[in-house]
């Protein structure tokens, strides 16, 4: 599960290397600081889905091997950029709801309703951080032309089996 929080630390280090102000590349600073708090991603979000569909930080990060012009480059930076936004924004709401989760679960006699309602919460902002990703990574895919699109899923073979062999060694 520790790869899901890695796709989201590629985004972060994307943004230092994509020519953005210090204020953009504090943000993804902040971000990945933030996401390490998320290091699980229900859902199988790393076997299932980053594997087939890296996103548009990574297409970024092969962008001289996609062949990306600067109109492409330009979509795939916003996506990325959005996409961070939008994650650090969950990370919070996630933060915030195991916060209320803890205080009420630590009280010698707590309310029943009170913690199933902080588990609810806990989950939808589990899920929030699974399901707001999938537009950005297929967006940015939907940048690809028809032969950048052969190049990326081999790209993203070679990367995921990559992963696979540190793994295990």
């Amino acid at each position: 599960m520790r790869k899901a929080g890695l796709v989201v630390m590629a985004a972060a280090i994307a943004v230092g290397g994509l020519g953005l102000g210090r204020a953009q590349a504090a943000d993804g600073a902040a971000m990945a600081k933030m996401h390490r708090y998320f290091v699980h991603h229900s859902f199988g979000f790393p076997m299932n889905f980053y594997r087939f569909h890296p996103g548009p930080h990574w297409d970024l990060m092969h962008a001289s091997a996609l062949g990306l012009t600067p109109t492409q480059m330009q979509e795939e930076r916003r996506l990325t950029m959005a996409m961070m936004r939008d994650t650090m924004r969950g990370v919070a709401r996630l933060r915030q709801a195991y916060r209320r989760y803890r205080v009420e679960a630590r009280l010698p006699n707590p309310s029943i309703r009170v913690l199933v309602r902080d588990v609810r919460s806990v989950g939808r902002a589990q899920a929030y951080l699974g399901y707001e990703m999938i537009p950005y990574h297929l967006k940015g895919y939907r940048v690809l032309d028809a032969a950048q699109r052969h190049v990326y899923h081999r790209l993203a073979r070679e990367n995921w089996m990559h992963r696979m062999r540190g793994m295990h060694g």
